[in-house]
């Protein structure tokens, strides 16, 4: 099996699954134990710009964000191909890889995930597993998740917190998809955001005037140090954590995301 991932979280669940050594090629945002892999994918954008920069440069592009390596991905004749249709900004458009996945000779299968919401995460699980012949792993990978969202469940129900979750900075987008789930499902009261729906734009003064106790950002592709600012305009608390290991990608990396969440709210409420 020769299994090509084009975005970290498809990796994230091949990995799960007990398949990582099947891995061929993945994308340019996988990286640390993936480095020695073709990276199939590549962006012109700055990734090492300002949040500022960057939000620029996505809002004025005039050409495709990302690029996929048709040759490279030739060359490998993959099995599978593992890509996603939830956001042009994130990844290679599934449009450009299902057209460049019918000319490959391999006839490689493609998986399309489409995760929105906390519980569309496990059905991925499932279609990985089918593809690369890996199902009992995928129903064993289901119930960990199960069971560590269940502990989980309604752990601070009892204080009341008001959290604005954040997935950029400059200018603010308040996080959309799955974040809202999670700060619901530990029993805080999730403002802004929209369960199921896209990140979105907004100002400091609507996020002030939501009257948060908390700010949580988590910024996509930005560690913790990276995306911390030494003055924010609001006068809200305001944790920095890491967006690019955690919280963006809809995988079994979303369990330590939810212990993450649910330190910060425990710790939040020591000092408090």
């Amino acid at each position: 099996m020769r299994i090509v991932s084009l975005l970290p979280s498809a990796t994230d669940i091949v990995v799960a699954l007990g398949a990582g050594d099947e891995l061929a090629g993945v994308s340019h945002s996988c990286s640390g134990d993936w480095d020695h892999l073709p990276k199939l994918t590549s962006t012109w954008i700055d990734t090492g710009a300002s949040a500022a920069e960057i939000d620029r440069q996505v809002k004025t592009a005039s050409q495709p964000l990302y690029r996929l390596d048709i040759e490279t991905l030739e060359r490998l004749a993959p099995d599978v191909v593992i890509s996603q249709s939830l956001c042009d900004v994130c990844a290679v458009p599934s449009g450009d890889v299902r057209k460049a996945v019918a000319t490959l000779p391999s006839k490689p299968k493609l998986v399309d995930l489409s995760p929105n919401r906390l519980v569309d995460v496990p059905p991925c699980f499932d279609q990985v597993g089918a593809a690369i012949g890996r199902q009992s792993d995928a129903r064993a990978l289901r119930e960990r998740w199960d069971a560590t969202l269940n502990g989980y469940r309604g752990r601070h129900n009892s204080c009341g917190l008001r959290v604005a979750f954040l997935d950029w900075l400059d200018p603010p987008f308040v996080a959309g998809h799955w974040m809202p789930d999670m700060v619901e499902l530990l029993g805080s009261t999730n403002l802004l955001g929209k369960a199921g729906e896209p990140s979105f734009e907004t100002s400091w003064e609507a996020i002030a005037a939501a009257r948060p106790d908390l700010v949580v950002a988590a910024c996509y592709g930005f560690d913790e140090v990276r995306a911390q600012s030494d003055q924010l305009p609001i006068d809200c608390p305001i944790v920095h954590l890491d967006g690019h290991l955690h919280f963006s990608r809809p995988s079994p990396a979303l369990l330590p995301s939810l212990a993450m969440l649910s330190d910060t709210i425990s710790e939040f409420m020591e000092l408090a």
